[in-house]
């Protein structure tokens, strides 16, 4: 039963990456069959899998039509933005007395690997990687790797609309490279009140830019 459940646990992450990568688009018809024969398993840890991403929203089973990938909920992708900015706008205050030298060096390493990635269909998922260890590192720091973890579960949505943002040609990645060195600066310099409003700027980024998503891609939105 627990190598069913760790083999079940490993297809889901790789489903749940291919949705949040965008391999698999939204409103996308996924086969159960193709799944078992390209993944060489058996049905039952591609059926667990397969029910864990719809009770979390991210596939819908239409009867007598088959499993869709589902598309991205912005009112799901708000709530979670605005916990996240909630959440995150306390880890950056603590993490202003935690930072030391050795971090500063890790986080800017970080930024820097992000200015490196050129911008292209195959580095979306780099770049989104490295945005996402960025964030991470003040919650491990501070202590909070539990709430990152828990985040994540409702993060997803939102993140989802974060990576689409990155295959946007309208979108630079500059500004985001830019914001995240001004926070970085900000924990640095100890100035609690700047670090908190550079977390407002990045995380409502997402507000300012949804007219920009939904334009390019209205078919990928509910």
């Amino acid at each position: 039963m627990a190598v069913i459940s760790t083999m079940k646990d490993q297809i889901y992450q790789i489903i749940l990456n291919r949705i949040i990568g965008m391999e698999y688009l939204p409103g996308e018809k996924i086969s159960e069959k193709e799944l078992v024969e390209e993944l060489e398993v058996g049905r039952t840890p591609i059926r667990e899998a397969l029910l864990q991403l719809r009770q979390e929203g991210l596939i819908n089973a239409i009867p007598q039509s088959g499993t869709y990938i589902s598309k991205i909920n912005l009112q799901l992708a708000k709530d979670a933005r605005f916990v996240r900015e909630s959440i995150e706008m306390r880890v950056v205050k603590e993490a202003i007395d935690k930072l030391t030298t050795y971090d500063y060096v890790m986080l800017q390493q970080i930024i820097d690997r992000q200015g490196l990635i050129e911008k292209g269909t195959n580095k979306n998922l780099e770049f989104f990687k490295e945005d996402e260890a960025f964030h991470h590192y003040f919650y491990s720091i501070t202590d909070h790797e539990q709430v990152w973890i828990w985040l994540q579960s409702v993060n997803m949505h939102l993140n989802r609309f974060r990576f689409l943002r990155l295959q946007s040609k309208n979108l630079s990645w500059n500004s985001l490279i830019d914001e995240h060195r001004q926070l970085l600066e900000s924990i640095k310099n100890k100035d609690a009140e700047k670090s908190v409003d550079w977390v407002k700027e990045h995380l409502h980024r997402m507000l300012d830019e949804e007219p920009t998503l939904l334009q390019a891609f209205p078919e990928y939105f509910e």
